[in-house]
């Protein structure tokens, strides 16, 4: 036979406070966690946004640069071709200074997929005329830095060009087939 404890009333009066709570507690009731996790580290993306990054950081230093037919340098000025060219090889990519080789060169891109490094050329009558270096890619167009014979190196939103965005012709990604381990 089970003998009931005989317990003061104040004492009941605790116990039945604090036995609901313990039994809550050890009922299996979880405080919910969340855990975040690191995202994973990528060499290979890395490296793409860390050459893209500084293609796009040495075009623009040539931001002001002013037009020259058939120009490569910084120094004598640039045509289309030989700012992407220039530019370009600065991270070691080698490009023909024509745009319409360049425009054959690497791996074709949709429009709406170029990101920050990538070329995109123009055509006129079915034929590439200029070629440009992507900046940005955003919801408000595509940015690049070209250089054009009126006003020389200059940064421009294509999408928004009543000149240049009927002239579009695609885009080409000539980073990724470059990519180097040293990088």
């Amino acid at each position: 036979m089970i003998r009931s404890a005989v317990l003061k009333p104040g004492l009941r009066r605790s116990l039945f406070l604090i036995i609901p709570f313990a039994l809550l507690l050890g009922s299996g009731c979880q405080v919910a966690r969340t855990t975040t996790r690191a995202p994973e580290y990528h060499p290979a993306k890395h490296a793409e946004w860390s050459m893209r990054e500084e293609i796009r950081t040495s075009a623009a230093r040539h931001i002001g640069t002013k037009y020259s037919y058939a120009g490569t340098t910084p120094q004598t000025g640039f045509d289309c071709s030989g700012f992407t060219s220039y530019v370009l090889g600065q991270v070691d990519i080698h490009l023909p200074h024509q745009s319409g080789l360049q425009a054959q060169t690497g791996e074709a891109t949709r429009v709406a997929d170029l990101k920050a490094g990538d070329l995109v050329y123009f055509t006129r009558n079915g034929k590439v005329f200029h070629v440009a270096l992507v900046e940005s890619n955003e919801p408000d167009g595509i940015t690049v830095i070209h250089s054009t014979s009126s006003r020389g190196v200059i940064r421009e939103n294509i999408s928004q060009s009543s000149y240049w965005k009927p002239k579009i012709a695609g885009g080409r990604n000539v980073i990724q087939g470059n990519l180097t381990a040293s990088r």
